[in-house]
């Protein structure tokens, strides 16, 4: 008999998820997760992590799990509670998936003995994560921009699954791509891939003509005086974690377009990203077992 499957607070791709298990025969309890109009009639109604946690077999956080005061996400409710409390409510022993756990919710998750799997750590989520947040991207640059991207000078910083996805639908539309990054090998795929390579520490000579940047680097890698040398009102598009590539308040100081995106697959693909979420956790050695 299969076990009963959690699914604890999250954005709307956490509904998709549950509707993607619940399709595949998982028994489901939703707690702090209020499904969408489209899915009301097919998953459980929301429970609070009080009256569901404690009699968890199997539990599935938020993706990702915490905001950065140390809350459990959860946007689809008015209701706010600590991660670190809700691990607390969940029995010893317990199989736990979810996004990156911050310290102090980590040293819980390894004193109640839960078995956690980050599943933003899954190359395969990954892959497939990259995918929604190239398009999502390309998305925002097509609504900030009043031109075509077909023809649209964009530097993408890193060259990573993201940044690779990222040059690869711009070029289809025909924007003309330099990419950096820091590796040699990396920067021959670039040219190998159709795209100017670029030395992510030579930034200077890319800048000066660019209209649209993407940052995929969850590093400063684009100081104040680096800033300054973009064409006035250039978009930067910022896709990285946090710190992010540059600071937003001194990019919107000279005048640049800042726009911030982390978490694009919930956001521009939520039955997307709960589809491939669905995907990867099913394809987990033990998770039949």
């Amino acid at each position: 008999m299969k076990r009963t499957v959690t699914i604890l607070g999250g954005d709307e791709r956490m509904a998709w998820l549950a509707e993607h298990l619940r399709r595949a025969g998982c028994p489901l309890r939703l707690a702090a997760l209020a499904p969408p109009a489209p899915l009301k009639d097919r998953l459980p109604p929301t429970e609070t992590p009080e009256a569901v946690l404690p009699q968890s077999e199997r539990v599935i956080l938020s993706v990702p799990a915490a905001t950065p005061e140390g809350l459990l996400r959860t946007p689809t409710v008015p209701e706010r509670y600590t991660l670190a409390g809700c691990l607390l409510l969940i029995p010893e022993g317990t199989e736990v998936l979810g996004g990156t756990l911050p310290p102090d919710c980590r040293r819980i998750a390894e004193e109640r003995c839960l078995a956690y799997t980050d599943l933003l750590a899954l190359p395969e989520l990954q892959e497939l994560n990259a995918i929604a947040t190239a398009e999502g991207a390309v998305a925002l640059a097509m609504r900030e921009q009043n031109t075509t991207l077909f023809g649209t000078r964009c530097l993408v910083l890193g060259y990573g699954r993201c940044g690779s996805a990222l040059c690869r639908r711009l070029t289809a539309l025909g924007a003309k791509v330099t990419a950096a990054a820091r590796r040699r090998e990396q920067q021959a795929r670039i040219y190998a891939d159709g795209c100017i390579p670029c030395d992510i520490n030579r930034l200077s000579p890319a800048l000066g003509d660019c209209e649209v940047v993407f940052n995929t680097v969850p590093a400063p890698v684009l100081p104040r005086e680096l800033l300054q040398k973009l064409p006035p009102e250039a978009l930067v598009v910022e896709l990285a974690s946090a710190p992010g590539g540059c600071s937003a308040a001194e990019a919107e100081a000279l005048g640049l377009r800042y726009r911030a995106a982390p978490g694009l697959p919930g956001k521009a693909a939520p039955r997307t990203a709960g589809e491939y979420l669905g995907q990867v956790i099913r394809s987990l050695p033990h998770w039949e077992e």
